[in-house]
C-alpha cells in the first residue's frame, strides 16, 4: 500500500489522521523538492524518515515496488496532489494493483484566498516560473494573458531549488515579466500592474505585499517561498479586502484584465474585418467556383464565430478563430490556387 500524505503549510499542520497512519508504514520517505528550505520549516518527527528528491519520485522503481508488499508512506509539504509527479505515481501504483490512499491538507492554494481576500473560484490555470529554461518565461506570460481575458486571477509560483540553493527572488520575476512584456505588447504586465508578492505563507514569518510593479520591484524579499498573485476584474468585496488587509487606497487597485481586453478588442476590430474582405475577394477571384465551396463555407463559420465571441467578450476564442479563417486563406495562397496583392 502506498499512503499520500499531505502535511500541510507548517511543521504543526499534520493532522491527527496522518500521524496514526504514517506510525503503520514500514517505510517513510519525505519529498524535499516542494518543500520549503530550511531554517523555516525543518520538520521533525518521532519517528524516521528518509528524505528523497525529484528523481526518485519521478522514476518511482524503488517505492513501487516497496509499496506491493509493504505499507508505504510519501510525505509532501501542502497537499501532496497538488504536485503531478505525484499524480503520476499514484497512477502507476494503481496500474500495478497496488492500494492508495491520500490523505489530504491544507496547501497555498487553499491558503491564499484567505490570506488576501481574493474569491477561491476566481482563480485560474496555476503556473510557475522556472529557473534554467528560456521558454518557460514566455509561457508564464501566455497563462496570463489567458487568465486575464477569461477574467481569472493567476498564480504564479516561483521555483526554488533546495539541492542546489537557487530560488527566483521576486525582484527578478518582476524583470523577467516587464522584459516579456516590452517584446509582446499585449498589455499583460506592465509598471502599473496591481499585483500582490506572499512570501512563506503557513509558516511563521510569513510576509504578504501587494501594490503596483513599479513600487514593488524595489522592495526586499526575505527567505523563500515566494509567489506572486496578479489578479483579473475584481468584484467589490475582493476590493473591500484588499483595502482592509493591506491598508492601501482602492485607487492603486486597478483591473488588471482592462488593459489586456482593449489590445485585444482593438487587434479583433482590425483583423476581422480584413479577414471579410480578403474572403470576398477570393470569391470574385475564383468566380465562386464549386470546387472552393466547402472550404469558403468554413472561412466564413470562423468568421462569424470570431465576431459572435467578441460580442460575448469571450477574446481568447474569437482571436483563434479569427486567426483558423486566416489560416485556411493562407493554405490557398501557399498552394498557389489563388494569388492575392495585399
Amino acid at each position: 500500500m502506498l499512503i499520500f500524505v499531505g502535511l500541510g503549510l507548517d511543521v504543526n499542520t499534520i493532522t491527527t489522521e496522518a500521524y496514526e497512519m504514517i506510525k503503520t508504514a514500514e517505510n517513510i520517505y519525505f519529498e524535499r523538492y516542494t518543500s520549503p528550505p530550511i531554517p523555516y520549516n525543518e520538520y521533525k518527527f518521532d519517528f524516521k524518515y528518509t528524505e528523497v528528491g525529484r528523481d526518485f519520485i519521478e522514476n518511482g522503481e524503488k517505492i513501487l515496488n516497496e509499496a506491493k508488499n509493504k505499507t508505504v508512506a510519501l510525505l509532501s509539504y501542502g497537499n501532496s496532489m497538488f504536485a503531478t509527479t505525484h499524480m503520476d505515481l499514484k497512477m502507476r501504483a494503481e496500474k500495478l494493483g497496488i492500494k492508495t490512499i491520500i490523505l489530504h491538507n491544507s496547501s497555498i492554494l487553499t491558503a491564499l484566498p484567505g490570506e488576501t481576500g481574493l474569491h477561491s473560484y476566481k482563480f485560474g490555470r496555476v503556473t510557475t516560473l522556472m529557473t534554467k529554461t528560456k521558454i518557460a518565461p514566455l509561457s508564464v506570460y501566455d497563462i496570463i494573458l489567458k487568465n486575464l481575458l477569461a477574467e481569472l486571477h493567476t498564480l504564479i509560483l516561483l521555483e526554488y531549488n533546495i539541492d542546489e540553493g537557487i530560488y527566483i527572488k521576486p525582484n527578478e520575476s518582476l524583470n523577467q515579466l516587464l522584459s516579456l512584456e516590452l517584446e509582446q505588447k499585449k498589455q499583460v504586465f506592465t509598471k502599473s500592474s496591481f499585483i500582490i508578492i506572499a512570501s512563506r505563507i503557513g509558516m511563521k514569518k510569513q510576509e504578504i505585499q501587494a501594490g503596483l510593479v513599479k513600487d514593488l520591484i524595489k522592495n526586499e524579499y526575505d527567505k523563500p517561498p515566494y509567489c506572486i498573485i496578479i489578479p483579473s476584474k475584481l468584484h467589490f468585496t475582493e476590493i473591500e479586502s484588499l483595502e482592509l488587509i493591506f491598508k492601501i487606497n482602492k485607487n492603486n487597485i486597478s483591473d488588471n484584465s482592462h488593459n489586456v481586453k482593449s489590445t485585444s478588442l482593438d487587434m479583433l476590430n482590425r483583423y476581422i474585418p480584413k479577414t471579410k474582405s480578403t474572403l470576398n475577394k477570393i470569391k470574385q477571384i475564383t468566380k465562386n467556383e464549386q470546387k472552393y465551396n466547402e472550404l469558403f463555407k468554413n472561412i466564413n463559420a470562423y468568421i462569424e464565430d470570431a465576431e459572435r465571441f467578441k460580442n460575448e467578450e469571450r477574446f481568447e476564442l474569437s482571436i483563434l478563430s479569427i486567426g483558423y479563417a486566416e489560416g485556411l486563406i493562407d493554405a490557398l495562397v501557399f498552394l498557389g490556387e489563388i494569388e492575392i496583392k495585399w
